[in-house]
């Protein structure tokens, strides 16, 4: 898993692009970008990176991702069919930020201290609904409706339908240092080894810097230390196992890295709010879902 600085073609001179997106999987870089960006998942399961939260998704994800946040989503194991997206990106220029509408708008929202927004209720399906005629209209007519879509989502009352995730701290804007080039590296290098007993001495190690720099950085970069987002990672797949296989409890916590069943349930029990067995039950019933 790689993760890049994204440029955005006519970024300057496009205000807003809509995509309707056909591919064989989610498996691209992890990216970071100056656009505000929404996302719906119309096909496809897997994981899903924001900034340093890590969470299984499925079809219905609809999430709402601030400008230079990483993020990306991985489709993992067989799938039914092709994995199927709408995405909204709109340029924040300065002239649009200016504006009174934009400041009491989706400008209140962006200055919340997080990272993206998962929507869903009545909020998700309004949303969700208007994608069709947002892809059909161009010109100041798509922008209009993306404009007013936005203000929906920012809305005061809309909050009950809005799950922040992500930094809970302020946004690092994305730089051509060699910094986040060794955080490609080490993320890499994260998911190829998720099963085998990593530390933060051992990923320093492959970095060739000491430890303690090695938590510095991690946690200047990704939001939070490397241990949190190693076990994040760890459980995300394990919710993924839980919801989509039948392979035995103690099979899927040796899989995803967790030497012991005690200390499986307990990280699941307070990541999650249930117990492993708990949630395979009601994921057996319902949509994957997470704290």
């Amino acid at each position: 898993m790689k993760v890049i600085q994204e440029p955005v073609p006519q970024a300057d001179a496009q205000t807003l692009r809509v995509l309707d997106l056909s591919l064989d999987a989610f498996a691209g870089a992890v990216h970071a970008h100056p656009v505000l960006e929404l996302t719906h998942i119309q096909q496809g399961a897997g994981l899903r990176f924001v900034g340093d939260s890590v969470e299984p998704f499925s079809a219905g994800d609809l999430v709402l991702i601030a400008p230079h946040v990483a993020h990306g989503w991985w489709t993992s194991g067989p799938q039914p069919g092709r994995a199927v997206a709408q995405v909204l990106q709109l340029h924040p220029s300065s002239a649009l930020t200016a504006l009174p509408e934009w400041r009491h708008g989706p400008g209140r929202l962006l200055d919340e201290p997080t990272s993206a927004w998962v929507l869903s209720g009545e909020l998700a399906a309004h949303v969700v609904g208007a994608l069709p005629g947002l892809l059909r209209a161009s010109g100041l007519e798509q922008l209009g409706q993306a404009l007013a879509l936005l203000a929906r989502i920012g809305a005061p009352s809309s909050a009950p339908d809005r799950r922040p995730v992500g930094l809970q701290a302020p946004r690092p804007a994305g730089t051509g240092s060699r910094a986040p080039r060794r955080l490609d590296a080490l993320l890499t290098w994260v998911r190829d080894h998720l099963h085998e007993d990593l530390s933060v001495d051992a990923a320093a190690e492959h970095l060739h810097v000491t430890p303690a720099a090695f938590s510095r950085t991690f946690k200047r970069l990704v939001g939070c230390g490397f241990t949190r987002y190693v076990t994040d990672l760890r459980l995300a797949e394990a919710q993924l196992l839980l919801h989509r296989t039948d392979l035995p409890i103690t099979r899927i916590a040796a899989d995803c890295g967790f030497a012991t069943m005690s200390n499986f349930n307990a990280q699941f029990l307070a990541r999650v709010g249930q117990t492993p067995r708990a949630y395979r039950a009601a994921a057996r019933v319902e949509p994957v879902r997470t704290r």
